[in-house]
């Protein structure tokens, strides 16, 4: 479709939605603060409480990162459900960051090739399921939009035509392939930390690259399991040469080694299955799955244990082919503790609940059962988590307090290389490297 064409296109539709009564959502009960604030935030996050399971994803890969590179043929598909089920017009549109997730000098028409904005197709209502909901799919880049500027991108949805009226945000990277990144995963020099850490060493080649000041204008970004909220950043190289840096075991790339995450098997709730003790009939009317009583694992020897690094599945077996499907389950979790721990929160945490420490997935202490105990509302399918310790006063909740730690733990790293474009005033993300601590 030509530029011309989209444009008409964009104004008959933003005609018809000024005219459109936009449905109104439900008010919830018990979610506090956390929905009521409408305030843009340059991360993962849902300001809808009728919004459930958002994912974003590589076309053809639900397991993959929303990674994708710049004039390629791959596309993303974003994918949600709202339990109101009267339609509503939803738009969406993308926002250039630089490496620290703020936005970019960029206005739209230097980072995108067509539309600033545009709407969402209309949603498909769910079948066979106890819990009803409309499920949104969008898939970009596409014919109406494409980004042309490599970088951090923050995926903006709203309700019709009100940028401020928002539903959801996702962040997503477009990279070009234009640096050499070395990387792997090796023992720390501290002795004392050799059986629980993991140590990323580090070194970039940049011809043909101008790169004025390496220590100022090249950034060096490292997740592990692609958790945001525990990036690594404010790498400094030791060595220089010509167009190379060699960081030698740089601190900042020091991550504890973790453990094998928890899995969770809900595709078939005809029979148990991985951790499953018991199906019930839930007071809201859904299925109930009772997990097994966990063990505890933070003094544990390490216990080689397959698993899918936190991420998840959306499936129900019955209907392998279509989430539209996949019912929503009440899980019950149970992790027995001597004591209650002292000086912060437990959570339920994984890519199940945007590797974030959600109100919704905290759990409780049961002093009569020795036990910190969860009730939470999960699609049906196979998911990983862990249970998060998040101290008092911190945002990056420690993840070996309660599991243990072990250099032997099998992680995915991602080593992100932004460089300052003093033209377009902009990071631009032109090296990325995935690293397995055991594959390399």
């Amino acid at each position: 479709m030509s530029l011309t064409g989209a444009a008409m296109l964009t104004t008959l539709l933003t005609c018809a939605l000024l005219t459109a009564c936009s449905a109104q959502q439900p008010a919830a009960s018990g979610t506090g603060n956390y929905y009521s604030s409408q305030e843009l935030r340059y991360e993962d996050h849902i300001y809808s409480p009728t919004v459930h399971t958002v994912q974003l994803f590589k076309r053809g890969f639900e397991l993959s990162p929303a990674i994708i590179g710049l004039g390629s043929s791959d596309g993303l598909v974003l994918r949600f459900d709202d339990f109101n089920t009267e339609l509503e017009n939803l738009s969406y549109t993308l926002v250039h960051c630089n490496a620290d997730w703020q936005p970019s000098d960029l206005a739209p028409g230097q980072y995108l090739q067509g539309v600033p904005a545009d709407f969402i197709p209309s949603p498909r209502q769910s079948f066979n399921t106890l819990q009803a909901f409309l499920e949104y799919e969008l898939e970009f880049p596409n014919d109406m939009m494409q980004p042309t500027v490599a970088g951090n991108y923050l995926l903006k949805v709203y309700r019709g035509t009100d940028q401020d009226d928002l539903v959801l945000t996702r962040r997503f990277l477009v990279f070009e392939d234009r640096l050499q990144i070395d990387a792997a995963i090796v023992p720390t020099r501290n002795v004392e930390r050799r059986d629980m850490d993991q140590q990323l060493d580090l070194t970039l080649r940049y011809p043909g690259i101008p790169v004025p000041d390496p220590f100022s204008d090249l950034h060096v970004v490292v997740l592990q399991n692609n958790r945001w909220d525990d990036a690594r950043t404010g790498f400094r190289p030791k060595f220089i040469r010509d167009a190379e840096l060699v960081y030698d075991h740089p601190k900042e790339g020091l991550f504890p080694g973790g453990n094998e995450w928890r899995g969770v098997d809900l595709k078939n709730l005809r029979y148990t299955t991985l951790r499953v003790g018991r199906y019930l009939s839930s007071a809201e009317g859904l299925v109930e799955a009772e997990l097994l009583p966990d063990e505890k694992r933070e003094f544990k020897v390490y216990l080689d244990l397959p698993d899918i690094n936190g991420k998840y599945l959306v499936k129900n077996d019955q209907f392998p082919d279509d989430p539209l499907g996949a019912d929503y389950v009440y899980v019950d979790f149970t992790l027995p503790r001597t004591h209650e721990q002292p000086g912060g929160e437990v959570y339920i945490y994984g890519e199940l609940t945007d590797f974030q420490c959600k109100k919704e997935f905290r759990c409780t202490w049961d002093a009569g059962k020795k036990a910190y105990t969860a009730r939470v509302l999960v699609k049906q399918g196979y998911f990983d988590q862990v249970y998060a310790f998040l101290p008092n006063g911190s945002t990056t909740p420690d993840l070996t307090l309660l599991e243990g730690s072990h250099f032997q733990t099998e992680n995915e790293y991602v080593v992100l290389v932004y460089v300052r474009d003093y033209q377009l005033r902009c990071d631009r993300l032109l090296g990325l490297r995935f690293v397995n601590s055991r594959r390399g």
